[in-house]
């Protein structure tokens, strides 16, 4: 006949159960939690980027813009995805707007609900191509990671990151945040602008530098 187990015996079974159960849960939710930051930034937020062409002169704050009618640079990069993605102004015969972004800047997150509306009210020329590059990263300021802040923003265009001595931005000539460059069809610069604009003022700028206004 089995032994009957004593009161105090069968709560310290209990008791050692209880214990178990809740060190599995704990390494459980801790492994669903590192799958979660390892999910979070599987994304490369900076990116080697090489540039085939002269880089542009620097974007004037006043004056003259010499970067006008040069041949824009080619850009071969990364996706934050990790895909290889090349930006090659001219190469498919149609205009390209590029937009340099930093995820901190308050005016490059003004700036995107701007362009947002642009394209949902069909502003936007139906040939040209809007490309995103997120530039100066820094993991301590806000809205890091970059891949991220763009989702939430609803960008709606394609981006690639930028590399971390900031190798895209200089071979445009960027200034400030957000900067501005749109390239014809030939592939040859027709306007740089940094800082925010309006609705207006983008669609106008757009159009008079690929000569559609």
């Amino acid at each position: 006949m089995a032994k009957k187990l004593s009161p105090k015996t069968l709560i310290a079974i209990i008791s050692a159960a209880i214990a178990v159960a809740a060190l599995v849960a704990i390494i459980s939710d801790g492994a669903k939690d590192s799958s979660t930051k390892i999910r979070a930034t599987s994304a490369k937020e900076i990116q080697p980027v090489t540039v085939v062409g002269v880089d542009l002169p620097r974007t004037p704050d006043t004056g003259d813009d010499t970067g006008l009618g040069l041949q824009a640079p080619t850009l071969k990069g990364i996706t934050a995805g990790g895909m290889p993605m090349t930006i090659a102004p001219g190469s498919d015969g149609k205009p390209m707007m590029l937009v340099f972004l930093a995820h901190w800047c308050p005016h490059c997150n003004r700036e995107i609900p701007v362009l947002n509306e642009w394209k949902a009210q069909g502003l936007v020329p139906d040939d040209l191509t809007v490309i995103g590059i997120t530039t100066a990263t820094q993991e301590g300021q806000p809205n890091y990671p970059p891949s991220q802040w763009l989702i939430e923003k609803q960008w709606p265009w394609a981006a690639m990151p930028d590399s971390e001595n900031q190798d895209a931005a200089k071979a445009y000539g960027v200034a400030g945040y957000p900067t501005y460059v749109v390239v014809g069809a030939d592939g040859l610069v027709k306007y740089r602008s940094s800082g925010e604009k309006s609705l207006e003022e983008v669609n106008n700028s757009v159009r008079q530098a690929l000569s559609l206004a």
